[in-house]
């Protein structure tokens, strides 16, 4: 496996910091571009990547506005709008670095309702398909509706203000030890801004009400257990969609990190089955 970091500046002067991992074969049968949940960051997915490069599939991420390694107040970004063209900017480097490799979009959590809102809004055609795993398309139980309002006009006026996410460990997994990680990890943390959070939630909605959109192959994929964004959502997203390119997975009992689950194997192998698959 080669690893290395490299990074970019974004179109406002943001230094996006970003890792790829490549497995050591001449040249990798695919790439899978990774676009990370909230509060985390890329090398959360080092396993993912080890996994992936044991196939001959190269894996290439980054830290999100806010997140990581990446410059920048901590779950602040300017607009949903800035965050979304970053998934632009991060798949013309891979292009440009990597050409004529298929390209699969991942998108995870957050991640995967800003990776799903780019295949609809930008109607790509540089991507062999897309994976998305539990999106927050809504979350598995809205705030009350008082504390948004409070929030939103706060960050009406005071732009950067960040409130707290109450993200309960044990509901990453149901191997306990990933969510004692996740409160141990420096790079980790539980702050969004007010045009992050809200951005976020309209984007969603609107997505499962544009799935017909969808124009790549692509594995969507949900835990019945996720108590953190809602499988529901993902299988009203999926019913939209059309048929011929979705390929909607429920995994029985299985909490918000699939990839990190217990059955972590059965889940990446039905993730590299999808890839081989669409580069068949």
């Amino acid at each position: 496996m080669k690893e290395f970091e490299y990074n970019w500046t974004t179109n406002d002067t943001i230094e996006i910091y970003g890792k790829c991992w490549l497995p050591e074969i001449e040249e990798p049968k695919a790439i899978v571009c990774l676009v990370h949940g909230f509060g985390e960051h890329i090398l959360r997915y080092n396993h993912v990547a080890k996994f992936f490069n044991d196939n001959g599939i190269g894996f290439i991420g980054y830290d999100q506005r806010g997140h990581g390694q990446t410059k920048g107040k901590r779950g602040v970004v300017p607009s949903y709008e800035d965050v979304l063209y970053n998934v632009s900017e991060f798949l013309a480097l891979v292009n440009d670095k990597l050409p004529n490799i298929p390209m699969f979009l991942y998108g995870h959590s957050m991640g995967g309702n800003i990776a799903t809102s780019f295949l609809l809004k930008e109607q790509p055609t540089t991507l062999k398909g897309a994976i998305i795993t539990s999106p927050w398309l809504r979350l598995a139980t809205d705030p009350p509706a008082w504390q948004e309002s409070i929030g939103k006009f706060i960050g009406s006026i005071i732009k950067g203000f960040v409130i707290p996410s109450k993200l309960n460990p044990p509901d990453l997994s149901s191997d306990l030890s990933v969510g004692e990680a996740y409160v141990k990890d420096p790079l980790v943390h539980n702050k969004i801004c007010t045009a992050l959070y809200f951005g976020v939630k309209d984007a969603g909605e609107w997505n499962i009400k544009n799935a017909d959109k969808l124009n790549v192959p692509t594995l969507l994929m949900h835990g019945t257990a996720d108590n953190i964004t809602s499988e529901k959502a993902s299988k009203e997203f999926s019913d939209n969609a059309p048929s011929v390119l979705m390929t909607f997975k429920k995994w029985e009992n299985l909490r918000h990190e699939i990839h990190n689950e217990v059955i972590k194997e059965d889940v990446l192998n039905e993730m590299l089955q999808f890839i081989e698959k669409e580069i068949a």
